[in-house]
């Protein structure tokens, strides 16, 4: 018998178990630790970023620029952002009005259009890093940093296996 305290996780394959018998619940459990963390940090995250004005999406977006060059067509920026068009213009609008990005015709297409950081978007970049190294300080330092290693190891295993390595350009 485990010496280990239980979790909610414990306990909602303990009913399956009931339910199901000895049936492997080995990925209901991975589906379900995945889903119940994914939502504790996202939750967790919005909280305490919330009340700075700050929306996760916003530096996703905003490094996405940076990360390839400062300008991406918006089709590309939605591929990065796994949201909808309409999201994704929503979003470009938000950080339009911030004055954070500006959208122009492509150069090489007058038919695409581009958004492109701009210099108060680099700042704007630069201050919600701090906010989130900050809360991600908050979350994860109590844990021991072997586990943290551990866990990016796996997750980044699980990530190849799912999704499969990154696509050359």
């Amino acid at each position: 018998m485990s010496t280990e305290p239980s979790d909610r996780v414990d306990a909602i394959l303990a009913h399956l178990r009931e339910r199901s018998g000895e049936q492997d619940l080995a990925l209901a459990e991975v589906n379900i630790r995945l889903r119940r963390v994914s939502h504790w940090l996202e939750t967790e995250t919005r909280r305490r970023l919330g009340p700075q004005g700050i929306e996760f999406w916003e530096v996703s977006l905003l490094s996405s620029l940076i990360r390839f060059g400062g300008a991406l067509r918006v089709g590309q920026l939605q591929d990065l952002a796994q949201v909808t068009s309409g999201a994704i213009t929503q979003r470009i609008a938000r950080l339009e009005g911030l004055g954070a990005v500006e959208r122009a015709f492509a150069p090489h297409d007058r038919r695409q259009v581009e958004v492109r950081i701009t210099d108060a978007g680099r700042d704007r970049f630069e201050q919600l890093m701090v906010a989130v190294e900050q809360v991600e300080r908050d979350l994860y330092g109590d844990l021991d940093p072997a586990l943290l290693s551990a866990l990016a190891a796996n997750l980044r295993a699980f990530s190849l296996a799912t999704e499969g390595p990154l696509a050359e350009d």
